[in-house]
């Protein structure tokens, strides 16, 4: 099989050549030899979500710096996540937003008047999930653990400098597992029975306990387990548990075991499993990742479950918050071949890591702020960084914003998911037959050759809308990609040329 481009993001000249030739020979009724590739039959599963992380900081944290955001900016973020029609987001959430001191010293007892439901964090928030109402979305909400280091806007909550949760035995770390279950649960609970019962935020629908708790671990699978159960039943006590998921495990890719034993233990108690992943690159063959998901997939089937992946990027990470290919156009490629396989290998749906560049803490050095978004923050900010100059404007939006865009806009959920075998280590193909019975084919070609393929697919017919990601044609904005040409079904195949390193997506029409 054809490996990849070296150079990321730039064809080989014969490659490119083969392109032109093959395109052209298309545009002018010539003869081109096109591989028949059959749509497969359908996952277990059909898509419940393309989505990503947005957690709430643009108000409470980029707004409150002083380094040139300002609050008219926020339309930015409501103009692009309604244009990509995104369907979902996974969002932050921490304990002292809202409960920043113990309200009394009995868990089974809350005092709602000690709860700070109106802080600026709480503000932040609600934007978030204000834009998720008005679009229809899906929100899970994740109360990440409890912070050793606190610092609130509101100077009344000056004092607390640390969550009243946090395992003070736990050193070097920024944030713990709880050392009170019971406080844990009326905490998470008063703060979803306040999102979906007194300001009627019907989008939160799941919540995830703690993000990546194998991690550090901020508590071991045997404790994870116990805690779930504690909190599921105080939903139940307070009347919540049907309104929400328990989307559980949330694990890092490689600790496969902590997702086993809360298939094994928590049964009864999930609704959904979900797994990161940052372990997927350039050089990772197909089969590889594949391979990754069926597994999860196998460990949560047996429970009964479905499974998600909750978060993924690439592999060239540099700490938590960089990856070395964040803008490069090649990244958009790899993004799409990885949504493509972690889908045919059985996942549920997936959220990208993560939205926008943002700050997490207002006190933060430039080194803190997370720069994995589908764009960037206001241009200033990157000012001793080597990209500077480059960039063009304020939350100028990065080449793997369109590429994720055309998943997010055409791939809806309820979709039934059929994998194509293009029989290539780095080029995959997908096709989704939603709800209306409309179908869309997509394809990641991470190669240096054109691939000319014929979809069979004997039961479609008609015209199909084609978009491309392509490097020389993406918009310099972040207008949406506009179909590059239409093509007609013939004896129940359509005839599709793929650029290398590009990423074709064919909408019934």
């Amino acid at each position: 099989m054809e490996r990849r481009n070296k150079q990321h993001g730039r064809f080989a000249f014969a490659g490119g050549l083969l392109c032109m030739l093959a395109l052209a020979s298309c545009q002018h009724g010539t003869s081109t030899s096109y591989t028949d590739v059959t749509v497969g039959e359908a996952t277990p599963v059909t898509l419940e979500a393309v989505g990503a992380e947005f957690d709430p900081h643009f108000f409470a944290q980029n707004l409150t710096r002083n380094d040139g955001a300002k609050p008219e900016d926020w339309q930015h973020v409501v103009r692009r996540v309604k244009a990509m029609e995104l369907q979902k987001f996974r969002v932050m959430a921490l304990p002292q937003w809202y409960e920043p001191v113990n309200d009394n010293d009995d868990p089974h007892v809350t005092d709602r008047s000690r709860f700070t439901f109106d802080s600026p964090e709480m503000q932040s928030l609600y934007k978030v999930l204000d834009l998720a109402q008005e679009q229809g979305m899906d929100v899970c909400i994740v109360v990440w653990g409890c912070p050793v280091s606190v610092s609130l806007l509101d100077p009344a909550y000056a004092h607390v400098k640390t969550s009243f949760m946090a395992d003070p035995a736990k050193k070097d770390v920024w944030i713990t597992g709880p050392t009170d279950y019971d406080e844990w649960a009326e905490n998470y609970s008063a703060l979803i029975k306040h999102l979906v019962d007194d300001r009627h935020y019907t989008c939160v629908n799941e919540i995830t306990p703690m993000n990546e708790p194998d991690g550090g671990p901020l508590l071991t699978s045997t404790e994870y387990i116990k805690m779930a159960e504690v909190l599921d039943a105080r939903f139940k006590k307070d009347g919540i548990r049907d309104q929400v998921r328990f989307n559980l495990s949330d694990n890092t890719d490689t600790r496969t075991f902590y997702l086993e034993d809360c298939a094994e233990h928590l049964a009864d108690i999930a609704d959904v499993f979900n797994s990161h992943t940052y372990i997927f690159g350039y050089d990772t063959p197909n089969d590889t990742i594949a391979r990754w998901e069926r597994n999860n997939v196998e460990i949560s089937a047996r429970a009964g479950k479905r499974h998600l992946v909750g978060e993924f990027g690439s592999n060239q990470t540099v700490g938590a918050t960089r990856q070395r290919d964040i803008d490069r156009y090649e990244r958009g490629v790899l993004m799409t071949r990885l949504a493509l396989n972690f889908l045919n290998a059985g996942a549920a749906g997936i959220s990208y890591w993560s939205l926008i560049d943002q700050y997490y803490g207002r006190d933060a050095d430039y080194q803190q702020m997370q720069q994995l978004g589908l764009w960037k923050y206001v241009k200033e900010a990157y000012k001793t960084d080597s990209t500077y100059d480059r960039i063009k404007e304020d939350y100028e939006v990065r080449p793997q914003y369109h590429a994720y865009a055309l998943l997010s806009r055409f791939v809806k959920p309820g979709s039934a998911i059929h994998p194509i075998d293009l029989r290539d280590d780095f080029a995959i193909g997908t096709a989704f037959r939603d709800p209306e019975g409309k179908w869309t084919y997509v394809f990641a070609n991470a190669t240096d050759s054109v691939k000319s393929l014929a979809v069979v697919n004997s039961s479609v017919e008609g015209n199909f809308a084609i978009y491309r990601y392509e490097e020389q044609t993406l918009p310099a904005d972040d207008r949406m990609l506009a179909p590059a040409s239409h093509a007609d079904v013939k004896s129940g195949k359509l005839p599709i040329d793929i650029a290398p390193h590009s990423v074709v997506l064919c909408r019934q029409q």
